[in-house]
């Protein structure tokens, strides 16, 4: 039996974005590791421990390896799971405010 790959074209349109779009990395002062397929962060300077569901986990990481734009992590949720693009585009908005006031991830402006 052959599986066939579809490959969907998804439109997305841009979120509100102003010259310099700030972009969020992974705050530096932080210790995580992914087991399985959930982020466990330790916020060091507290000792408070986090973990991120496989969702949150993909955008952590994508953050990891260097500061990315809202609609950088947008193309990423949409690659990797089947979700229609306003959810999609609500989840990440409501994940990086938590992020941010937990001080998981950092704005960096671009």
């Amino acid at each position: 039996m052959v599986d066939k790959i579809v490959e969907r074209e998804r439109k997305v349109t841009p979120m509100k974005t102003s010259a310099a779009e700030p972009r969020y990395q992974v705050n530096p002062e932080l210790a995580w590791r992914l087991i399985e397929d959930e982020a466990v962060i330790l916020k060091i300077k507290t000792t408070t421990y986090y973990s991120l569901n496989p969702v949150g986990t993909v955008i952590f990481r994508a953050m990891g390896s260097e500061p990315r734009t809202r609609e950088e992590l947008l193309e990423t949720v949409l690659g990797e799971f089947d979700v229609d693009v306003d959810t999609a585009r609500n989840d990440l908005e409501e994940l990086l405010q938590d992020l941010l006031k937990e001080e998981l991830v950092i704005e960096v402006k671009a």
